[in-house]
C-alpha cells in the first residue's frame, strides 16, 4: 500500500476531473488497483493505492479502509477499482461500502481502459472524456509528479548500468579508503560540504555521500535536516545518488530516498523504495522507520514534531542491530 499526500490544489468539477487527477494524486498510472481518496471539507486530505490482488479473494480492504478513517475520523472516501474484470472490481468495491457506510462513502467508481462506471455494476457510466487531459495538463503544470506506470517508477531509481558497474566499484574501493583516512570529524565536515553542494553532484562526489551515509551518525544528521521545504531538494539527491550504489551501498541511500519522497508526498515512490529495501536489506533500521510512518498514515507536515523521538528511536535501532563496519567496498 502506498499513501500519497496532495501537494497542490485543483478544482474537480465532475468525473472525468478526479479520473484526469488521480495519476498525478498517486504519482503514476494506476493498473490493477483500489485507490482510495479521503475527503474532508472538500479537501483531499491524503490517497492510498493498494494492488487489487491483495484486497480481493483471501485478502480484504478491512486493514486499509480502517486505517484511514481512524486516521481522519470525520472524512468521507472515493473508492475506485481500476481494472477491466467487472466483477473483480465491484466485488472489492461492495467491500469497501460495507466497511465504510452511507455516511463515510461518497463514491464508488470502476475505471477501464474507455468507461467509468460509478455507485454499482449498472449504475451511471460514461466514456473517458476530453476533460481528463484537461485536468492532467493542469497538473503537469503545477509540478505533480506522474510516471507511465509503477514499473516505470522502479526503473527510475535503479542501479547502475551493466557497463558502468566495473568503474563505480573502483571508484567506490578508492574513496572508501581516501574517507576511512579522513577520521570522523572529516567524514562530518565532507558530508555538510556535500549536503550543501549544488545539484547534481559529480560522480566522485556522489559515491563519497553514498558511502558516507553508510555511517549511522550521517543517516540521522540527513534526516534531522529533512523537511517539507527542502524535500524535493532532497528527493532530485537521494535519486541521484542511489543510481550511483552498488548492492552494498543501496540499503541506506534507498532509505533516505524514501523518507524525502514520504516528506514530499510521494507515498508510491517510498512504497518503491520499501519493497526494495525488503528484498536487499529487509533488517536496514530505515527502513522500519519509513514502513511505520507508511501504516500509521503520518502526514509528512507532523515530522517537524515528531522527528526527536523517532531519531532517538532510529538510533536506538541501530545499537540493537550493532554497530555495522564501514562497507566502502562491493
Amino acid at each position: 500500500m502506498s499513501i500519497s499526500e496532495p501537494q497542490a490544489r485543483l478544482a474537480v468539477h465532475n468525473i472525468d476531473d478526479l479520473i484526469g487527477l488521480v495519476p498525478y494524486l498517486i504519482g503514476f498510472h494506476p493498473e490493477e488497483s483500489l485507490v482510495v481518496i479521503v475527503i474532508e471539507d472538500g479537501r483531499v486530505e491524503v490517497t492510498a493505492r493498494v494492488d487489487l490482488s491483495a484486497v480481493s479473494g483471501r485478502g480484504s480492504p478491512e486493514a486499509l479502509v480502517c486505517r484511514l478513517f481512524d486516521r481522519y475520523p470525520a472524512a468521507g472516501a472515493w473508492f475506485i477499482a481500476y481494472t477491466r474484470d467487472d466483477d473483480l472490481a465491484w466485488d472489492v468495491l461492495g467491500a469497501c461500502a460495507a466497511l465504510g457506510g452511507q455516511v463515510r462513502v461518497q463514491r464508488l467508481l470502476q475505471v477501464g481502459p474507455d468507461r467509468w462506471r460509478s455507485d454499482e455494476p449498472d449504475g451511471p457510466s460514461g466514456p473517458i472524456s476530453s476533460t481528463v487531459a484537461a485536468v492532467a495538463a493542469e497538473a503537469a503544470v503545477l509540478g505533480l509528479p506522474v510516471r507511465p506506470s509503477r514499473r516505470a517508477l522502479a526503473a527510475g531509481i535503479a542501479g547502475p548500468p551493466d557497463d558502468e558497474v566495473n568503474d563505480l566499484a573502483a571508484r567506490i574501493d578508492a574513496a572508501g579508503i581516501a574517507l576511512d583516512r579522513l577520521g570522523a570529524r572529516g567524514r562530518r565536515r565532507m558530508l555538510r560540504r556535500l549536503l550543501a553542494a549544488s545539484l547534481p553532484p559529480d560522480r566522485d562526489d556522489s559515491v563519497r555521500l553514498a558511502l558516507l551515509v553508510q555511517h549511522e551518525e550521517a543517516q540521522v544528521r540527513v534526516l534531522r535536516h529533512l523537511s517539507v521545504e527542502n524535500a524535493e531538494t532532497q528527493l532530485a539527491l537521494w535519486t541521484w545518488i542511489v543510481r550511483h550504489t552498488l548492492p552494498a551501498q543501496r540499503p541506506a541511500v534507498l532509505g533516505l530516498l524514501g523518507m524525502a519522497a514520504w516528506q514530499n508526498g510521494d507515498g508510491a515512490l517510498a512504497m518503491v523504495c520499501l519493497e526494495q529495501l525488503d528484498r536487499i536489506d529487509p533488517l536496514e533500521p530505515i527502513a522500519a522507520l519509513l514502513d511505520w510512518l507508511n501504516e500509521a498514515v503520518v502526514p509528512p507536515q507532523a515530522w517537524a514534531r515528531i522527528r526527536e523521538p523517532l531519531l532517538a528511536a532510529l538510533t536506538d535501532q541501530f545499537t540493537v542491530a550493532g554497530r555495522r563496519a564501514s562497507r566502502p567496498g562491493r
